[in-house]
């Protein structure tokens, strides 16, 4: 029985809109009426995240979302961080001039989660616009190597992201946890830090099983939250590596994939 599901925001609960239908709505507040607990995984910060929290009424005592892709998990009532994991600012600059390298767009998340740039750029703008924060001009030679920061991004169009990618040296993938959260955005985190182990660390805190828990995805990002849930649950929409990974797949965010699979995995089980 499935008593924990965490869900992604875009491209899985959210339409190509960046709107939650009627129908994943209506199968959310069935699943919380028969006791199972929904948490939103989204790599967005929690201000980018609480419009859906109120909208979906995941406000109550016993709520918990992930955010950072993994980096928080926090009680959404009290704010209070249950779990959280950060990259130090030696490591930020050591990112960022690698970035340099690549010819991309830069910037990271402070602890306290100040969204820092060393350069306004488009990329820098969608982070602003998405989350309803501001972000602070910052020159990234003067951070102070014990800083603390939740993550750090390259960020360009597409083919840019996609060539970085493939440049990037290959240390990088060894030494942290290196994830593509969109097509214009490539996180750096703690190698540690990840969807998959946010959620380890919540059901270990709720004492709940991790057979009992399910997660719905998309992108890679998610991948290792559907390796780890008792039931992983891959968008149509999703990439090939996340399908494969997948249990099941379901149909894609334009079709109400997550009430669709909420409705197989939780309601009609009960």
């Amino acid at each position: 029985m499935i008593k924990l599901c965490t869900i992604d925001l875009d491209g899985t609960l959210f339409d190509n809109e960046k709107k939650i239908s009627e129908e994943n709505k209506e199968a959310i507040r069935k699943a919380m009426q028969l006791g199972c607990k929904i948490v939103i995984a989204s790599g967005r910060p929690i201000h980018g995240i609480v419009p859906v929290l109120a909208e979906l009424n995941l406000f109550q005592n016993d709520d918990y979302v992930i955010s950072y892709n993994g980096a928080k998990v926090f009680h959404t009532l009290s704010g209070q961080a249950i779990y959280d994991s950060t990259i130090s600012g030696a490591v930020v600059k050591e990112i960022y001039s690698e970035s340099r390298r690549l010819h991309t767009f830069f910037h990271a998340f402070r602890k306290n989660e100040q969204l820092i740039t060393p350069q306004a750029n488009p990329y820098t703008d969608i982070e602003k616009n998405i989350n309803h924060i501001d972000y602070q001009l910052t020159d990234f030679e003067k951070i102070n190597d014990e800083d603390e920061f939740l993550k750090c991004m390259m960020v360009d169009r597409e083919d840019h992201i996609t060539d970085a990618m493939k440049e990037l040296n290959p240390k990088y993938y060894e030494k942290y946890s290196v994830v593509r959260s969109s097509s214009v955005f490539l996180e750096f985190l703690n190698k540690d830090t990840n969807k998959g182990n946010a959620l380890i660390a919540l059901a270990k805190y709720l004492h709940i099983d991790l057979k009992d828990t399910m997660a719905i995805g998309d992108a890679g990002n998610d991948l290792r939250m559907i390796q780890v849930a008792g039931v992983g649950v891959a968008m149509g929409n999703a990439f090939e590596e996340i399908k494969k990974a997948a249990d099941y797949v379901t149909a894609s965010n334009t079709e109400s994939g997550v009430a669709k699979a909420i409705q197989k995995f939780i309601i009609e089980p009960r």
